[in-house]
């Protein structure tokens, strides 16, 4: 089988898998949403945020690590593997548990403070989760995660639904997610087993190594998420819990849309990294036609957004949330943004030049929350959609200057410009048929789109037949 076909057959089963999750992801929104109303709703946002502060600090970007070690084929994968979860174990147990004990000491509402104690359960499975899809992804076998996915997801399903009808209230559903994560990490485990005894191992000259390399993807991750969450803490301490919830059930349809790149990037790094070593060639066509391929996915989706946001959140969130759809149509550039800067921060990674991104990451960091504290208190989600997008993009062309002054690569941009003129067409007719039912609207948009992209040859016939051809 091509390395094309193994590489398409794979982002199908993401693709499919993702599409399920996400599908079964909405729905728990859609029900904790109704359920809770934009007050609880925005206790759950806050709780999540809080966490995810501490989160940050056991990521080290060990799976962007482990997938870049684990492709070296000198390597020994049991080691190297055994190393990284047992980092991934030790500092997940450190910092989450100094997260539990920060809420404890903060003047938060005791349901905050309850709820970040049972969540940490659920981020410390994930993050063991994260090291693991790096050994499936190292092995093109990404059916597994994408079951396991599903398997998480229906488990929290089902525990919203019954709390839900019992009335249990938010704190239960927050255990669900918990037990959700631990019913995903399980089916990994166990399927881990194909290739590597997944064992806990200290040797200290490969902790060294793993530091070696983590250290400037632990910053600009650590970074990152001052950026990308502060703002929802700050809206927090300073605006209404509505309007928190608000804001995060937006939030919560950013961080679906945003997952793809991050999962079709992952089987990509192993690919740059070899083809960096082997072939440079081959390295910036696999990564012009990366950009392509994400391009012709967020682009529309931009466009889409700018005409269905009400309708979209309306129909997630229930009539509470409609102004949620008016800052989707914000979010959606910040979308836009994580999609071309993930491709550049991966190809850096590849690199080995992910210190080069610390001062750019530094000055987003301190510039966003300087920005956050003086405006988000006077215009609230607003503010914070309208900056969120402004650093996205400060990190975007980051990334994009790094790549240009090292990779001595040049971007071809004729596939982004056919999706322009398609999503430009799109739009439009869905503009003049934006009262129709809006299943419709997409089948429709969807239609329009990728007739046009083959009418203007943005997508070719062998394109199709190769990703196709899984065989």
């Amino acid at each position: 089988m091509s390395l094309t076909r193994q590489i398409a057959r794979n982002t199908i089963y993401q693709i499919v898998g993702k599409i399920l999750g996400t599908v079964l992801g909405l729905v728990t929104v859609g029900l904790m949403t109704r359920y809770l109303g934009t007050v609880g709703f925005g206790y759950y946002t806050t709780i999540i945020a809080f966490v995810q502060f501490f989160a940050v600090l056991v990521d080290f970007g060990l799976q962007m690590i482990a997938s870049q070690m684990l492709a070296h084929p000198e390597g020994d994968q049991q080691r190297i593997f055994g190393n990284i979860i047992a980092w991934r174990f030790v500092s997940s147990a450190i910092f989450l548990a100094i997260g539990v004990g920060a809420v404890w000491l903060s003047p938060y509402p005791l349901i905050i403070k309850e709820g970040v104690s049972i969540v940490v359960f659920s981020f410390f499975f994930n993050s063991l989760q994260s090291v693991f899809i790096s050994l499936f992804q190292k092995h093109l076998n990404m059916a597994e995660t994408a079951i396991a996915e599903i398997v998480g997801r229906v488990i929290l399903i089902i525990g919203v639904v019954a709390a839900i009808r019992y009335n249990w209230g938010l704190v239960i559903i927050i255990l669900a997610f918990s037990i959700a994560n631990l019913g995903n990490f399980i089916y990994l485990y166990i399927k881990s087993y194909r290739y590597v005894r997944p064992r806990l191992y200290f040797d200290r000259p490969m902790w060294l190594k793993i530091w070696k390399q983590a250290w400037p993807l632990a910053i600009t991750i650590s970074l990152s998420l001052v950026y990308f969450r502060a703002d929802t803490l700050v809206m927090a301490w300073f605006r209404t819990q509505s309007e928190v919830g608000i804001y995060g059930a937006t939030y919560k349809v950013l961080e679906v849309l945003i997952q793809f790149p991050f999962l079709f990037l992952g089987l990509m790094l192993p690919i740059f990294v070899k083809f960096l070593a082997l072939d440079k060639r081959a390295f910036h066509s696999a990564f012009q036609k990366s950009f392509d391929f994400l391009t012709i996915l967020i682009v529309p989706m931009i466009f889409s957004v700018l005409v269905l946001g009400e309708k979209i959140m309306v129909l997630i969130a229930g009539p509470d949330f409609f102004v949620s759809g008016q800052l989707l149509k914000i979010l959606i550039f910040a979308a836009a943004m994580i999609y071309w800067s993930t491709l550049f921060g991966y190809a850096i990674v590849a690199m080995g030049l992910q210190k080069k991104l610390i001062g750019f990451y530094v000055f987003d960091a301190v510039a966003s929350v300087i920005l956050y504290l003086i405006f988000i208190p006077l215009y609230s989600y607003w503010a914070a959609a309208i900056l969120t997008v402004f650093t996205e993009l400060v990190i975007a062309l980051s990334t994009f200057y790094i790549f240009r002054k090292y990779a001595d690569s040049k971007l071809d941009f004729k596939v982004a410009g056919k999706s322009l003129f398609a999503s430009v067409i799109m739009m439009a007719i869905l503009f003049l048929l934006v009262s129709w039912n809006l299943f419709a609207l997409i089948a429709i948009g969807l239609v329009v789109y990728f007739a046009i992209m083959f009418l203007v040859k943005g997508i070719s016939k062998e394109m199709v037949l190769e990703i196709i051809k899984l065989r």
